[in-house]
């Protein structure tokens, strides 16, 4: 099957269904999280010993642009619907985490003001103003203040193949 995109409205097209579709309850059920000493693991269970910071992270990044890396931080928001996203405060940076191809998600609610470590890769990603509307609109916000997001957003964002949450 071969599929030819013509125009970067296309791209965009495309790129705004699978934000519409990726939060959506029709998902694969989510895996079971595994329990170890107080300290929950979904996806992958990992090491979360040698976790780095934002700051080490932006640090690392500004050399290589991606890297593989445990981080560390405090969650302070996850995806309400499905668990598909979250945000991680660690230092001055808050950190957006999405899970390797929806493999796994997080709890809806209950993990904010916890430490997590995430096992994964590290980058710079520009969010759309699409993607950023469709966040916010999971998040609950209002319909004002998803028309009031006009720009993108270069944000410190991380792909997690595990994520320890401490209980």
């Amino acid at each position: 099957m071969k599929i030819a995109v013509k125009s970067v409205a296309q791209v965009l097209g495309l790129a705004v269904l699978f934000l519409v579709f990726g939060c959506s309850e029709n998902q694969s059920e989510n895996p079971s999280p595994v329990e170890e000493d107080g300290q929950m693991f979904y996806g992958s269970v990992i090491d979360p010993n040698g976790a780095v910071d934002a700051a080490e992270l932006r640090n690392i990044l500004k050399d290589v642009g991606r890297a593989e890396v445990r981080f560390e931080g405090e969650v302070t928001a996850t995806c309400p619907k499905k668990g598909c996203w979250m945000d991680v405060a660690s230092g001055e940076d808050t950190v957006f985490v999405r899970f390797l191809d929806y493999g796994f998600f997080v709890p809806t609610e209950g993990a904010e003001g916890k430490r997590a470590v995430m096992a994964g890769e590290a980058f710079f990603d520009t969010l759309t103003v699409d993607m950023l509307r469709h966040y916010a609109e999971d998040s609950g916000e209002s319909e004002e203040a998803i028309a009031a997001i006009s720009e993108p957003e270069l944000r410190l964002a991380f792909t997690a193949t595990g994520v320890m949450i401490e209980d």
